[in-house]
């Protein structure tokens, strides 16, 4: 029998705990000094076609014209990306600063939301418990950490790649208002905050599209234990949430990426899926050793499934070791279920032909494996701790 929910408000914190404004600005900081030796740099490759070729930006008062792009423009059917840039424009012009100050704004904010939805879970009452103790410690170190992450660094120093920060923070957003919403204090409006973010992502960047699964997975693993009974508890909001699938559909409906991407691109589900056998890998690769980054992993490969055994073993040892997770350890399987569902979008089966593989698909996905090993280090620190408490008290 599924247990019933708990509250998930969180705990206060104790008068000993620092102050979450303090870690923030730590974690603030830490982001202006990363990346603020980017902001003059130039505009590269589909810059030209976002930002200074792009006509839609020139008229901050013609709206329609402003949400609105050229089909197969890198902001095509991304139109609040496209109004972010035209505000850019209007305010100061080809300046790229002001594009890379943006786009670092942007990061900075995406990574108070990763402090702030990590700090929000670790304190729930379901949780209670050795990190209890520490919850925003641990939260600051993994919002730190990911926040500095060289592998981010395409997604900050890239201005077109804003597509994907602002979808992040969107992501982010609706996450930490459902946590919110979970609790028994301004439920409703946290609610609201949930779906408007989750529409402003839809808005953004197409892999918005697994947010309500994530936001369902939450509820089910830390709140209520079951899918139906967070469903049947909350299913306006998540219908309310699922509504948000319609603008999506709405903005894909005019195919606004072309034949780069989709059934329809030329290149065969299964090959395309080969291939992110090998990508994937070497982004788990790069998490671990940031080195040797690049923009782009080139073209398509004509791999067979000889070509990627390694590979496709390494995927399935960790897929199996995240659903056993899920049934034996939820908290810690999300985690895992995370990485791959904010992934499964442009990395699995739908052929995206002119990028194999790109680093800043990893910007979501990331959240989860630092957090993974935040909670590992701070497994290993209890244990020396323990230990050496031990010795001294022989």
């Amino acid at each position: 029998m599924a247990r019933r929910a708990a509250s998930s408000e969180a705990r206060p914190r104790s008068r000993h705990s620092p102050p979450v404004i303090r870690l923030a600005a730590v974690i603030a900081l830490a982001c202006l000094i990363s990346y603020s030796n980017g902001l003059a740099g130039p505009f590269i490759y589909d810059d030209e076609l976002s930002i200074v070729e792009n006509r839609h930006i020139r008229a901050l008062g013609n709206v329609r014209d402003v949400l609105s792009a050229e089909q197969d423009s890198p902001t095509a059917g991304r139109p609040l990306v496209n109004l972010s840039f035209a505000i850019n424009y209007a305010t100061s012009g080809l300046d790229v600063r002001a594009y890379h100050t943006t786009n670092l704004i942007i990061h900075l904010l995406c990574a108070l939301a990763v402090f702030g939805v990590i700090r929000r879970t670790l304190e729930l009452p379901q949780l209670e418990g050795r990190l209890a103790a520490r919850p925003e410690h641990l939260a600051c170190a993994a919002a730190l950490l990911w926040a500095v992450h060289p592998l981010n660094s395409e997604v900050v120093e890239y201005v077109t790649q804003r597509t994907e920060s602002m979808m992040a923070l969107f992501y982010l957003t609706t996450l930490y208002a459902s946590v919110r919403a979970f609790g028994h204090r301004g439920r409703a409006g946290w609610q609201a905050a949930a779906v408007a973010a989750c529409a402003l992502g839809m808005a953004c960047k197409e892999s918005m599209a697994t947010a309500p699964a994530v936001v369902l997975l939450y509820d089910r693993v830390y709140v209520f234990g079951s899918f139906k009974d967070a469903f049947l508890k909350r299913w306006r909001f998540y219908l309310a949430l699922s509504s948000t699938w319609l603008l999506l559909a709405a903005l894909m409906s005019s195919n606004p990426r072309g034949e780069s991407a989709g059934f329809t691109s030329g290149v065969h589900p299964w090959t395309y899926l080969l291939n992110q056998t090998v990508i994937i890998a070497a982004y788990l690769r790069r998490v671990l050793w940031p080195r040797s980054l690049v923009a782009g992993y080139g073209w398509m490969q004509p791999l067979t499934l000889g070509d990627v055994v390694p590979y496709a073993l390494l995927l399935a040892a960790v897929l199996t070791l995240v659903l056993v997770a899920l049934i034996r350890k939820p908290k810690l399987g999300f985690l895992g279920a995370w990485f791959f569902i904010v992934l499964a979008p442009t990395s699995s089966v739908v052929p995206i032909p002119i990028e194999v593989g790109a680093e800043r698909r990893m910007y979501l996905p990331l959240v989860a494996l630092v957090m993974l090993g935040v909670l590992g280090a701070s497994n290993v620190f209890d244990r020396v701790e323990r230990r050496f408490a031990g010795t001294r008290d022989r």
